[in-house]
């Protein structure tokens, strides 16, 4: 398992986090999720083996958020 953090930025309000973790939740590969909106932050832990994070950053860009590793 890999946790990773995420910067998102495009996420106004918690609906815009709901939608997010939906978003990720329907990857198998995922086991955790924390959205935090007010700081621009995605925490995911997942399965390296079933998934990546480009997958993961992919998912998130698709609903119309920009996310990439935070450095």
């Amino acid at each position: 398992m890999k946790t990773v953090e995420y910067k998102v930025t495009g996420m106004t309000c918690g609906g815009c986090a709901q939608s997010v973790k939906r978003v990720l939740s329907r990857n198998k590969a995922i086991t955790d999720i924390e959205v935090e909106q007010m700081e621009n932050r995605v925490v995911v832990t997942y399965d390296e083996a079933q998934t990546d994070d480009q997958t993961i950053i992919d998912t998130i860009n698709r609903i119309g958020y920009k996310a990439e590793l935070r450095a």
